[in-house]
Parts: structure tokens; C-alpha cells; sequence
């Protein structure tokens, strides 16, 4: 009994380890919705996680969570989906990711603009005013 009991957790204890080292290969990051249009957004999704209703001209507030490689690759996309105000209307698009640094890992921001497109960052400058903000100008408004 004892043999299979040390066996369990030399088992348990090699399992933890290897999904450790997985998860210094990614990190988890909080989403954050920001809908610049006039229209409410019924529900987003990053990837197929997180999000959630955002009403027009608003944040919301962070959700949990999308996994992002710890370390940033050229050509990075991540997929957005959304439905309008009905949670009608599914709508998916592509969208690529800008460089990030581990510094940057507060959240990440998705902004549906009003030209219709989308931008996303990861980031760790939260407020939409800042200007250090990703976004500049008109396209910061919200």
C-alpha cells in the first residue's frame, strides 16, 4: 500500500511539474472590452474564452481568461467573435496582435472601434485615457 501510495505522488508531484513548465511558456491574462460604437455588443469572445455584453460607449470590466504566449511572435493573431445586442448576428474576425513585452501583461484589451474595426493589445495601461495608451485620438474616444 505504501508503494502505491509513493507511487501516486511521484506520479501527482512529475504531473505538476510539467504543467508548470507549460505555463512559463504562456501567460493568462483578464479581458477587457471596450466598445467605441453606438450599438451595445450582446457578448465577445477571445479565441473562444472570456468576454462578455458590452454596452455602447463603454468598458467592461475583466473577464477571465485568454492564454497568450508568454513570449511575443510576429504574425500572432488571436480570433474575436461577437453578436450584436440580441446575442444575434454572429460576427468572427481575425485580428492580429501587436508586439508585447512581459511588462505589458496587465490585461487584454479589445476595442471595437467605430470604423468597425478592432484592435486588441495586451497591456498594462488600463484607463482609455492614458496617453500612453495604445490608442491615440479619435480612435481613444469613446
Amino acid at each position: 500500500m505504501k508503494k502505491l501510495a509513493g507511487g501516486l505522488v511521484l506520479l501527482l508531484l512529475s504531473t505538476m511539474l510539467s504543467s508548470c513548465h507549460a505555463a512559463a511558456d504562456t501567460m493568462g491574462l483578464g479581458v477587457v472590452g471596450y466598445n467605441h460604437t453606438d450599438h451595445d455588443i450582446g457578448d465577445f469572445s477571445v479565441n473562444g474564452e472570456a468576454g462578455s455584453y458590452v454596452g455602447k460607449h463603454e468598458e467592461h470590466g475583466e473577464a477571465c481568461c485568454v492564454s497568450l504566449p508568454a513570449k511575443f511572435t510576429s504574425g500572432m493573431t488571436v480570433t474575436v467573435t461577437w453578436t450584436d445586442e440580441y446575442n444575434k448576428h454572429p460576427q468572427i474576425r481575425t485580428v492580429p496582435v501587436p508586439p508585447y513585452t512581459p511588462e505589458d501583461s496587465g490585461v487584454f484589451a479589445v476595442h471595437f472601434l467605430r470604423n468597425g474595426d478592432i484592435k486588441v493589445f495586451v497591456t498594462d495601461l488600463v484607463i482609455i485615457s492614458n496617453p500612453d495608451g495604445p490608442l491615440k485620438g479619435d480612435e481613444a474616444r469613446m
